[in-house]
């Protein structure tokens, strides 16, 4: 049997296979109520992949924090391993956060077959390299939440996606291409003009989109998008037009999580940062109810007095969420929810690496999956309604003041 379905503007047919090509993953904070069943967990898929690869491995991340014993060990590990046995690996980091990398890279640029490249974001754009993704053999592409630091993967609430195609696969690729040839050459006229060239290749859009299936069989399209603007190629979609477009298009329900969402631009020119905030608030004008889960390192003012200017509408709720202290006691830079996702009704979704601000989609490298179909937006929002309905959530009331957490 053919299942057609639509995306945006393009369209699809396919017969699903045996294996899903496209599954959604969740990274559990110990100790806690988090964990939906079905749902792999981020080191198993990150282990899977690099154990699998044949030829070539490429990691796109804020930066490396491992520690002898650490969920991270193993994964570092497999990839030395990999490279042991031949296959090619390219580490492309921020520069902003060496300092958290340093200790990793130094024990990766010793071996053979692997490469590590800074990316100059603070030079190149005022930003930093905030994407967390990793490509496979040209075949197969992680993209989520999750920072390769041990914490993402056992005291942090995180979301991703695997995605098992070629042509998505090589998508990703030219982005970490451009990246990688901006960390050797960090030159913006230069970038500019390989920017536009055309890929040989027609990569996966939002005008056309790739068919997948989830593990249920359930048939989906999907399409990957890019941030910023400026450091993508042209023939990539942009992550900010798409997800203001997706909020547009939301009807009934809308649900958001991300660990900081504001319209006041903190970081470059001062003002507002109007896109997403207005398809928030439009969303809420025509009907749609619009949930959203922050995390308690929102708390901070001027994001608090923001969010309360949107818990005040009606349509809009807000809550942040404040995960329980680690049983073996306080945890620098953990224990918080950093998903970064949405639900638009029971059929498209959105799971990305930057938090929902200016900064993150205009002058910081981020990546994206959206997603049409009934499967990923039933699990997505199955573990939204977990949160919203669980013992960690507090509504916004915007007559209260909260107390930002301790970080570190």
């Amino acid at each position: 049997m053919v299942l057609v379905a639509s995306l945006g503007h393009g369209a699809w047919a396919a017969a699903p296979s045996a294996q899903p090509t496209f599954r959604i993953v969740e990274s559990v904070p110990e100790a806690t109520d988090y964990g939906t069943p079905g749902v792999p967990r981020t080191q198993a898929v990150w282990l899977d992949m690099i154990r699998g690869a044949h030829t070539r491995i490429d990691v796109a991340a804020f930066y490396l924090a491992d520690k002898p014993g650490s969920a991270l060990q193993p994964v570092l590990d497999a990839v030395i391993d990999r490279a042991r046995h031949g296959v090619k690996v390219r580490f492309l980091l921020d520069r902003s956060f060496m300092k958290y990398s340093r200790d990793s890279v130094a024990r990766l640029r010793k071996l053979k077959n692997i490469q590590i490249r800074v990316l100059p974001m603070d030079a190149l754009t005022g930003g930093v390299l905030h994407a967390k993704y990793m490509v496979v053999d040209g075949r197969e592409v992680f993209v989520g939440s999750a920072n390769w630091d041990w914490r993402a993967l056992t005291q942090i609430h995180e979301i991703g996606a695997r995605i098992d195609d070629a042509r998505f696969a090589r998508t990703f690729e030219a982005s970490f291409d451009l990246d990688w040839d901006a960390a050797a050459h960090p030159d913006m006229p230069r970038l500019a003009k390989r920017a536009v060239r055309a890929l040989p290749f027609a990569p996966v859009t939002e005008a056309d989109p790739v068919a997948l299936h989830d593990a249920s069989g359930e048939a989906l399209s999907a399409f990957p998008a890019f941030s910023p603007p400026s450091l993508i190629p042209h023939d990539l979609s942009a992550e900010q037009p798409a997800l203001v477009r997706m909020i547009h298009d939301a009807r009934h329900v809308l649900r958001v999580q991300v660990m900081t969402l504001s319209a006041i631009r903190e970081y470059g020119p001062k003002g507002w940062w109007t896109p997403v905030d207005a398809a928030l608030r439009d969303a809420a004008a025509r009907g749609v109810d619009v949930r959203i889960i922050v995390a308690d390192w929102a708390l901070r003012e001027p994001m608090q007095s923001y969010l309360k200017s949107l818990a005040v509408l009606p349509h809009i709720t807000v809550k942040f969420s404040r995960l329980p202290p680690a049983p073996q006691g306080f945890i620098d830079y953990a224990r918080v929810e950093h998903a970064k996702y949405a639900v638009a009704d029971d059929r498209r979704v959105y799971i990305g690496t930057g938090n929902w601000g200016w900064s993150y989609f205009n002058t910081t490298v981020d990546a994206s999956v959206f997603a049409q179909g009934a499967g990923p937006a039933k699990t997505l929002a199955g573990i939204f309604d977990r949160d919203w309905n669980g013992p960690y959530v507090t509504t916004f009331e915007p007559d209260r003041t909260y107390a930002p957490p301790r970080t570190h």
